[in-house]
C-alpha cells in the first residue's frame, strides 16, 4: 500500500498543509500512524475518513491567520472581503450576524447603536 505525505494529503483536501496539522494538534482528526523516521503515513481510508469529516461539517476547510491589530486601510479590506465570502458561502443574513457580532463584542453593539442613531437623524433632516 502507499502511503501519502501531510503535504500531499493536504493538496487532495483542497486545505492547507498547516489546516491540517492544526486538525491533528486539536484532535479534531485522528493521527495516522508514524514510520520508523516519524513521518506520518496517511492512508487512503485515512484520508476519505477526513474527507467525510469535512463533508459532515465537522471540520472547517478555513485556516484563521491571527495578526496583530491594525487599521490600515489594505488589511481592513482583506478581512471584509473574508467576512463576505464567510456569509455569502454560509447563506448567513447580515443583520443575524451584527446581531450575534454585537452580543458577543459590547463595544461592537455601541458603536452600531451610536452609527443607528447618525443615520436616523441624518434620514430625518
Amino acid at each position: 500500500m502507499k502511503y501519502l505525505t501531510t503535504l500531499e494529503v493536504a493538496n487532495q483536501l483542497q486545505v492547507s498543509k498547516q489546516t491540517l496539522l492544526n486538525w491533528l494538534y486539536d484532535g479534531k482528526v485522528p493521527e495516522p500512524p508514524r514510520n520508523r523516521k516519524g513521518y506520518r503515513l496517511w492512508s487512503p481510508s485515512r484520508v476519505s475518513l477526513v474527507r467525510k469529516l469535512i463533508s459532515d461539517g465537522r471540520l472547517h476547510t478555513r485556516t484563521v491567520i491571527h495578526r496583530q491589530a491594525t487599521n490600515r486601510p489594505d488589511l481592513v479590506s482583506e478581512y471584509a472581503r473574508e467576512v463576505h465570502q464567510f456569509l455569502v458561502e454560509g447563506t448567513v443574513d447580515v443583520e443575524s450576524f451584527l446581531r450575534e457580532l454585537a452580543r458577543l463584542n459590547p463595544a461592537v453593539a455601541r458603536r452600531l447603536v451610536a452609527r443607528k442613531s447618525v443615520a436616523g437623524s441624518a434620514r430625518s433632516a
